[in-house]
């Protein structure tokens, strides 16, 4: 009951922090917002007024706007793609407290292991975060998701290890296909 309790609520709150995370606490840049709604570009060569129109008033705006995908920051997107991660994490670690049975808990904690990688890759491979070294999305979030996730990663595998050990025979499931107990 202890192991139970102590793992669920602790992938809960790692979860919630992977989720809500880059939004509050350790925040990423997010959204280009410089727009100007009253500027009215007459050269269209006009670089600095290309870049705060909207793409309603200029249409050589539109592909440069800062509200257009292109100007998304890559950690913005980042932050939401964690949003999904932390909340599946966060949902597995609920079912941990939900589930009596040892080897169920082994198996939800296998797949906490896999979101917990999943949420590490995100912005260090997957999608990345901006390129500038000051940028507040790589001196905060970059760190903060990967201490995090690797926090997540760890303390899954020693619980699905213990629990999987602990189980019935103590059977830990391998390549053979032996049947646990």
């Amino acid at each position: 009951m202890k192991n139970r309790l102590f793992a669920g609520i602790l992938f809960i709150i790692l979860g919630v922090l992977i989720a809500f995370g880059p939004r509050t606490i350790f925040p990423v840049c997010g959204v280009r917002a410089n727009v100007s709604t009253e500027t009215d570009c007459k050269d269209p060569t006009d670089e600095e007024c290309l870049q705060t129109a909207s793409p309603t008033e200029h249409p050589a705006a539109a592909k440069d706007h800062p509200s257009s995908p292109a100007k998304v920051m890559k950690c913005h997107r980042t932050a939401r793609a964690e949003l999904g991660v932390g909340l599946l994490i966060s949902i597995l670690g609920a079912l941990l407290l939900v589930f009596a049975s040892k080897q169920l808990r082994g198996w939800l904690s296998l797949l906490i292991t896999l979101s917990g990688i999943l949420a590490l890759l995100i912005p260090t491979a997957l999608i990345g975060v901006c390129g500038g070294a000051h940028m507040i999305c790589r001196t905060l979030a970059l760190p903060a998701l990967s201490v995090i996730s690797s926090i997540v990663i760890i303390a899954s595998l020693i619980n699905a290890s213990y629990l999987f050990k602990s189980a019935k025979g103590g059977n830990i499931p391998h390549e053979t296909g032996t049947p646990l107990s």
